[in-house]
Protein backbone atom coordinates (compact mmCIF):
# COMPACT_ATOMS: atom_id res chain seq x y z
CA UNK A 1 0.00 0.00 0.00
CA UNK A 2 1.50 3.49 -0.69
CA UNK A 3 0.09 6.92 0.22
CA UNK A 4 0.73 10.31 -0.64
CA UNK A 5 0.17 13.48 1.22
CA UNK A 6 0.35 17.47 -0.10
CA UNK A 7 0.17 19.89 2.76
CA UNK A 8 -1.39 23.53 1.85
CA UNK A 9 0.76 24.83 4.66
CA UNK A 10 4.08 26.66 3.86
CA UNK A 11 5.01 27.48 6.94
CA UNK A 12 8.14 25.02 8.45
CA UNK A 13 7.11 24.63 12.25
CA UNK A 14 3.73 23.07 10.74
CA UNK A 15 5.27 20.86 7.43
CA UNK A 16 7.92 19.32 10.42
CA UNK A 17 5.41 18.56 12.91
CA UNK A 18 2.65 16.61 10.50
CA UNK A 19 5.97 15.03 9.18
CA UNK A 20 5.81 13.75 12.90
CA UNK A 21 2.13 13.35 12.58
CA UNK A 22 2.72 10.96 9.41
CA UNK A 23 5.90 9.01 11.07
CA UNK A 24 3.60 7.97 14.28
CA UNK A 25 0.60 6.96 12.03
CA UNK A 26 1.90 5.32 9.27
CA UNK A 27 0.91 1.80 8.91
CA UNK A 28 2.91 -1.73 9.01
CA UNK A 29 1.97 -2.05 5.27
CA UNK A 30 2.51 1.49 3.80
CA UNK A 31 4.46 3.60 2.49
CA UNK A 32 4.25 7.91 2.37
CA UNK A 33 5.14 10.08 0.00
CA UNK A 34 5.05 13.33 1.79
CA UNK A 35 5.08 16.77 -0.35
CA UNK A 36 5.88 20.20 1.34
CA UNK A 37 7.72 23.58 0.84
CA UNK A 38 8.77 26.15 3.00
CA UNK A 39 8.26 29.69 2.73
CA UNK A 40 11.40 31.67 3.27
CA UNK A 41 13.53 29.21 6.03
CA UNK A 42 16.82 28.28 6.33
CA UNK A 43 16.51 24.56 7.73
CA UNK A 44 19.75 23.56 10.63
CA UNK A 45 20.21 20.10 11.29
CA UNK A 46 19.50 18.60 14.56
CA UNK A 47 23.39 19.31 16.05
CA UNK A 48 24.53 22.41 14.22
CA UNK A 49 24.95 25.97 15.43
CA UNK A 50 22.42 28.18 14.04
CA UNK A 51 24.50 31.11 14.87
CA UNK A 52 27.34 29.83 12.71
CA UNK A 53 25.80 28.26 9.84
CA UNK A 54 22.96 31.07 9.37
CA UNK A 55 23.57 34.77 8.85
CA UNK A 56 21.13 35.60 11.27
CA UNK A 57 21.14 39.67 10.70
CA UNK A 58 20.44 39.58 7.01
CA UNK A 59 18.07 36.94 7.78
CA UNK A 60 15.54 38.74 10.22
CA UNK A 61 15.66 41.89 8.17
CA UNK A 62 14.08 39.85 5.42
CA UNK A 63 11.64 38.54 8.04
CA UNK A 64 13.10 34.62 7.59
CA UNK A 65 12.05 31.36 9.74
CA UNK A 66 14.92 29.92 11.21
CA UNK A 67 13.87 26.10 11.70
CA UNK A 68 16.06 23.03 13.00
CA UNK A 69 15.22 19.53 11.82
CA UNK A 70 15.37 16.52 13.83
CA UNK A 71 17.84 15.16 11.25
CA UNK A 72 21.54 15.61 10.87
CA UNK A 73 23.41 16.70 8.07
CA UNK A 74 23.99 20.55 7.33
CA UNK A 75 21.87 23.79 6.43
CA UNK A 76 19.74 24.51 3.83
CA UNK A 77 17.91 27.30 2.21
CA UNK A 78 14.32 26.54 1.14
CA UNK A 79 11.78 28.67 -0.54
CA UNK A 80 8.72 28.40 -2.45
CA UNK A 81 11.21 27.32 -5.31
CA UNK A 82 12.31 24.21 -3.57
CA UNK A 83 10.11 21.12 -3.27
CA UNK A 84 10.69 18.76 -0.11
CA UNK A 85 9.66 15.33 0.22
CA UNK A 86 9.41 12.64 2.64
CA UNK A 87 9.64 9.03 2.52
CA UNK A 88 8.11 7.62 5.65
CA UNK A 89 8.23 3.66 5.99
CA UNK A 90 8.10 1.06 8.43
CA UNK A 91 11.66 -0.64 8.84
CA UNK A 92 10.46 -3.27 6.74
CA UNK A 93 9.24 -1.62 3.74
CA UNK A 94 12.03 0.75 3.86
CA UNK A 95 13.90 0.97 0.60
CA UNK A 96 15.97 3.93 -0.06
CA UNK A 97 17.71 2.35 -3.32
CA UNK A 98 13.75 2.65 -4.36
CA UNK A 99 13.24 5.97 -3.05
CA UNK A 100 15.98 7.57 -4.76
CA UNK A 101 14.68 6.11 -8.14
CA UNK A 102 11.57 7.74 -7.70
CA UNK A 103 13.63 10.94 -7.70
CA UNK A 104 15.71 9.80 -10.44
CA UNK A 105 12.48 9.00 -12.63
CA UNK A 106 11.23 12.32 -11.82
CA UNK A 107 13.83 13.97 -12.95
CA UNK A 108 14.09 12.11 -15.82
CA UNK A 109 10.84 12.76 -17.34
CA UNK A 110 11.97 15.98 -17.51
CA UNK A 111 15.11 14.90 -19.67
CA UNK A 112 17.60 15.03 -16.67
CA UNK A 113 20.24 12.52 -15.88
CA UNK A 114 19.81 12.82 -12.06
CA UNK A 115 22.55 10.18 -10.10
CA UNK A 116 23.56 10.01 -6.27
CA UNK A 117 26.82 10.82 -5.11
CA UNK A 118 27.78 9.92 -1.64
CA UNK A 119 25.62 9.05 0.93
CA UNK A 120 23.04 11.78 1.09
CA UNK A 121 23.34 13.79 -2.12
CA UNK A 122 21.67 14.01 -5.55
CA UNK A 123 23.45 15.91 -8.43
CA UNK A 124 22.60 16.82 -12.28
CA UNK A 125 25.55 17.91 -14.62
CA UNK A 126 27.95 17.82 -11.48
CA UNK A 127 25.83 19.82 -9.36
CA UNK A 128 23.78 19.35 -6.54
CA UNK A 129 20.04 19.53 -7.03
CA UNK A 130 19.08 17.67 -4.12
CA UNK A 131 20.18 17.07 0.09
CA UNK A 132 18.79 13.93 1.74
CA UNK A 133 18.47 13.27 5.51
CA UNK A 134 17.40 10.38 7.49
CA UNK A 135 15.73 9.80 10.61
CA UNK A 136 14.82 6.07 12.65
CA UNK A 137 13.09 5.52 15.28
CA UNK A 138 12.22 2.06 16.65
CA UNK A 139 9.89 0.79 13.95
CA UNK A 140 10.33 3.31 11.26
CA UNK A 141 12.25 5.00 9.16
CA UNK A 142 12.14 8.79 7.43
CA UNK A 143 14.48 10.09 4.43
CA UNK A 144 13.40 13.34 3.53
CA UNK A 145 15.50 15.76 1.32
CA UNK A 146 14.95 18.88 -1.11
CA UNK A 147 14.88 19.40 -4.77
CA UNK A 148 16.30 22.89 -6.11
CA UNK A 149 13.71 23.68 -8.60
CA UNK A 150 13.69 27.71 -8.63
CA UNK A 151 15.14 28.70 -5.65
CA UNK A 152 16.43 32.30 -5.30
CA UNK A 153 20.35 31.31 -5.63
CA UNK A 154 21.15 35.06 -4.39
CA UNK A 155 19.07 34.49 -1.18
CA UNK A 156 20.80 30.99 -0.79
CA UNK A 157 24.01 32.59 -0.91
CA UNK A 158 23.31 35.37 1.63
CA UNK A 159 21.88 33.44 4.07
CA UNK A 160 23.71 30.44 4.71
CA UNK A 161 27.55 30.85 6.39
CA UNK A 162 28.69 27.34 5.77
CA UNK A 163 33.15 27.22 6.75
CA UNK A 164 35.49 27.93 4.33
CA UNK A 165 36.93 23.83 5.24
CA UNK A 166 33.41 22.66 4.25
CA UNK A 167 33.70 24.24 0.89
CA UNK A 168 37.37 23.09 0.73
CA UNK A 169 36.71 19.85 1.26
CA UNK A 170 34.05 19.85 -1.39
CA UNK A 171 36.15 21.69 -4.20
CA UNK A 172 34.17 24.54 -4.52
CA UNK A 173 34.37 28.26 -2.90
CA UNK A 174 30.98 29.13 -2.51
CA UNK A 175 27.81 27.19 -1.46
CA UNK A 176 26.06 28.67 -4.58
CA UNK A 177 28.94 26.99 -7.03
CA UNK A 178 27.91 23.78 -5.99
CA UNK A 179 24.09 23.47 -6.62
CA UNK A 180 21.75 24.23 -9.16
CA UNK A 181 18.03 24.88 -9.89
CA UNK A 182 16.14 22.06 -12.36
CA UNK A 183 14.26 24.72 -14.65
CA UNK A 184 18.26 25.70 -15.32
CA UNK A 185 18.21 22.59 -17.11
CA UNK A 186 14.79 22.17 -18.18
CA UNK A 187 12.78 25.83 -17.99
CA UNK A 188 9.58 23.88 -17.90
CA UNK A 189 9.59 22.34 -14.29
CA UNK A 190 7.61 24.16 -11.62
CA UNK A 191 7.23 22.93 -8.11
CA UNK A 192 4.02 22.06 -9.38
CA UNK A 193 5.22 20.09 -11.97
CA UNK A 194 7.31 18.14 -9.71
CA UNK A 195 5.01 17.37 -7.48
CA UNK A 196 3.15 14.98 -10.43
CA UNK A 197 6.01 13.49 -11.90
CA UNK A 198 7.12 12.13 -7.99
CA UNK A 199 3.69 11.06 -7.31
CA UNK A 200 3.66 9.59 -10.73
CA UNK A 201 7.34 8.09 -10.12
CA UNK A 202 5.96 6.82 -7.00
CA UNK A 203 3.19 5.02 -8.36
CA UNK A 204 5.44 3.96 -11.21
CA UNK A 205 8.51 2.30 -8.78
CA UNK A 206 5.90 0.77 -6.36
CA UNK A 207 3.88 -0.66 -8.59
CA UNK A 208 0.89 0.35 -7.07
CA UNK A 209 -1.65 2.98 -6.74
CA UNK A 210 -1.18 5.97 -4.76
CA UNK A 211 -3.96 6.86 -2.34
CA UNK A 212 -4.43 10.57 -1.24
CA UNK A 213 -4.31 11.28 2.47
CA UNK A 214 -7.29 13.39 3.65
CA UNK A 215 -6.36 16.79 6.04
CA UNK A 216 -9.25 15.29 8.03
CA UNK A 217 -6.51 12.53 9.05
CA UNK A 218 -4.41 14.75 10.55
CA UNK A 219 -4.62 14.82 14.36
CA UNK A 220 -4.93 18.87 14.59
CA UNK A 221 -4.61 18.85 18.29
CA UNK A 222 -1.08 17.14 18.06
CA UNK A 223 -0.40 19.31 15.12
CA UNK A 224 -0.97 22.29 17.64
CA UNK A 225 1.23 21.09 20.28
CA UNK A 226 4.04 20.39 18.04
CA UNK A 227 4.29 23.33 16.28
CA UNK A 228 4.17 25.02 19.84
CA UNK A 229 7.50 22.86 20.13
CA UNK A 230 9.19 23.56 17.13
CA UNK A 231 8.47 27.21 16.97
CA UNK A 232 10.11 27.45 20.49
CA UNK A 233 13.44 29.38 20.67
CA UNK A 234 14.05 26.55 22.73
CA UNK A 235 14.74 24.53 20.02
CA UNK A 236 15.61 26.30 17.16
CA UNK A 237 18.33 27.95 18.50
CA UNK A 238 19.67 25.76 21.15
CA UNK A 239 20.98 26.35 24.55
CA UNK A 240 24.16 28.85 25.14
CA UNK A 241 26.20 28.04 27.63
CA UNK A 242 29.54 28.98 29.10
CA UNK A 243 32.31 26.86 27.40
CA UNK A 244 36.23 26.71 28.33
CA UNK A 245 37.14 24.22 26.28
CA UNK A 246 37.37 23.64 22.17
CA UNK A 247 37.69 20.64 20.18
CA UNK A 248 37.19 21.30 16.59
CA UNK A 249 38.10 19.61 13.51
CA UNK A 250 36.89 18.57 9.81
CA UNK A 251 36.65 15.27 9.13
CA UNK A 252 36.28 13.56 5.43
CA UNK A 253 32.52 12.81 6.70
CA UNK A 254 31.45 16.13 8.36
CA UNK A 255 32.73 18.78 10.81
CA UNK A 256 32.87 17.88 14.77
CA UNK A 257 33.03 20.77 17.23
CA UNK A 258 32.78 19.45 20.52
CA UNK A 259 32.44 22.32 23.55
CA UNK A 260 33.53 21.43 27.25
CA UNK A 261 32.63 23.53 30.59
CA UNK A 262 35.34 21.96 32.43
CA UNK A 263 35.39 22.73 36.50
CA UNK A 264 37.94 21.22 38.83
CA UNK A 265 38.79 18.68 36.57
CA UNK A 266 35.54 17.48 35.63
CA UNK A 267 33.46 18.12 32.58
CA UNK A 268 29.79 20.01 33.83
CA UNK A 269 28.45 20.57 30.07
CA UNK A 270 28.93 19.21 26.59
CA UNK A 271 27.65 20.87 23.84
CA UNK A 272 29.00 18.91 20.44
CA UNK A 273 27.88 21.28 17.07
CA UNK A 274 27.83 19.00 14.16
CA UNK A 275 26.83 18.45 10.07
CA UNK A 276 27.12 14.98 9.99
CA UNK A 277 23.87 12.75 9.01
CA UNK A 278 24.17 10.76 12.48
CA UNK A 279 22.62 12.83 14.99
CA UNK A 280 21.91 10.35 17.30
CA UNK A 281 25.99 9.11 17.65
CA UNK A 282 26.26 13.11 18.81
CA UNK A 283 23.88 12.96 21.45
CA UNK A 284 25.04 9.54 23.00
CA UNK A 285 28.62 11.72 22.37
CA UNK A 286 27.43 14.55 24.59
CA UNK A 287 25.58 12.30 27.30
CA UNK A 288 28.98 10.43 27.81
CA UNK A 289 31.25 13.40 28.41
CA UNK A 290 29.63 14.73 31.14
CA UNK A 291 30.88 14.28 34.51
CA UNK A 292 34.12 12.90 33.15
CA UNK A 293 37.17 13.53 34.68
CA UNK A 294 38.75 15.82 31.85
CA UNK A 295 41.63 14.12 30.25
CA UNK A 296 42.39 12.08 27.13
CA UNK A 297 41.41 8.33 27.79
CA UNK A 298 38.12 9.15 29.07
CA UNK A 299 37.26 11.57 26.31
CA UNK A 300 38.52 8.77 23.78
CA UNK A 301 36.30 5.88 25.76
CA UNK A 302 33.29 8.79 25.92
CA UNK A 303 33.24 8.14 22.35
CA UNK A 304 30.78 4.93 21.12
CA UNK A 305 31.29 2.73 18.45
CA UNK A 306 28.84 2.98 15.56
CA UNK A 307 27.74 0.92 12.32
CA UNK A 308 30.25 3.09 10.27
CA UNK A 309 33.66 2.00 11.83
CA UNK A 310 35.33 5.04 9.28
CA UNK A 311 33.95 7.22 10.85
CA UNK A 312 34.41 5.89 14.73
CA UNK A 313 38.07 5.52 13.59
CA UNK A 314 38.86 8.59 11.44
CA UNK A 315 37.50 10.55 14.87
CA UNK A 316 39.17 8.21 17.40
CA UNK A 317 42.54 8.80 15.69
CA UNK A 318 42.21 12.43 15.65
CA UNK A 319 41.29 12.67 19.37
CA UNK A 320 44.53 10.40 20.34
CA UNK A 321 46.73 12.51 19.18
CA UNK A 322 45.53 15.66 20.88
CA UNK A 323 47.54 17.19 23.72
CA UNK A 324 46.14 17.15 26.40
Amino acid sequence: MISYYITKSNIPYVNQSIEDILMENVKENEVILYLWQNENTVVVGRNQNAFKECRMSAFEEENGNLMRRVTGGGAVYQDMGNQIFSFIAPKNLYNLEKQIEVIRLAAASFGINAEKIGRNDILANGKKFSGNAFRKTKNTIVHHGTILISTDMTKLATFLNPSKEKLKSKGVDSVQSRVINLNELNKDITPEIMQKALIKAFEEVYKDKAVEIKDSEIDKKKLKSLVEYYSNDDWKLGTISNFNYNICNRFSFGEIDINLSVENGIVKNAKIHSDILDANWILDIEKNLLNINFNKNNLVNAIPKIENTNEYDELIKFLNNLEI
